[in-house]
């Protein structure tokens, strides 16, 4: 398992927020987790699982501002992941504002309107549901995947409203996949059906 560390950053607008770093190697891209009202804890199977090419690394942020002001601190574009509606709203304001922070987003069981749909630029997207999820329905879910250019829908089994949490393996399967082949340009994201990582 990777070793946890944490540490506090001072951000450009005096800000400073709680940064925990699952470390493997100093050469990985980082994926950026957004999580409000989780904990480390929370996490750290589904990071030991995530592909050595992306380091997980969940930021306390408390609005897309302050994650923006994060990721110029890293000054590189990065890969995100949010879980729940709150964490869903900020990525797509985010992506809406600033498109170039962000290589790819993943919406773990968060819902974002049509109107922040509207307002994004195209990105690689994967929504994760869990398909036992109750607080995202699965019809919500297929609207945003149809809402969304560049996005494919993962609902694995076994997962309710917290994918990396209740089924990290299919949660890091569904991820790994996802970040594998986000950035190439193609459209293999935007005509798929739904799928099943573990399948």
């Amino acid at each position: 398992m990777a070793e946890l560390e944490t540490v506090a950053v001072t951000l450009q607008s005096g800000d400073k927020v709680q940064v925990h770093s699952w470390t493997k190697t100093a050469a990985e891209n980082p994926l950026v987790i957004v999580a409000p009202g989780t904990v480390t804890s929370d996490w750290d199977e589904f990071a030991s699982l995530l592909s050595p090419s992306h380091a997980p690394v969940l930021v306390e942020v408390s609005s897309a501002l302050e994650l923006l002001h994060f990721i110029w601190e890293i000054s590189e574009p990065v890969a995100l992941l949010s879980q729940g509606d709150e964490a869903a709203g900020w990525l797509s304001d985010l992506v809406g504002s600033s498109p170039a922070a962000a290589t790819s987003i993943t919406i773990c069981d968060g819902e974002i309107s049509a109107d922040q749909i509207n307002g994004m630029h195209a990105i690689s997207t994967l929504i994760l549901r869990g398909r036992q999820g109750k607080l995202l329905s699965h019809e919500a879910a297929v609207a945003m995947r149809e809402a969304i250019l560049h996005s494919t829908l993962a609902e694995p089994e076994d997962c309710g409203d917290f994918p990396a949490k209740d089924n990290a393996d299919a949660a890091a399967s569904a991820v790994n996949w996802f970040l594998t082949g986000s950035g190439r340009g193609d459209d293999e994201f935007s005509d798929g059906e739904p799928i099943d990582p573990k399948s």
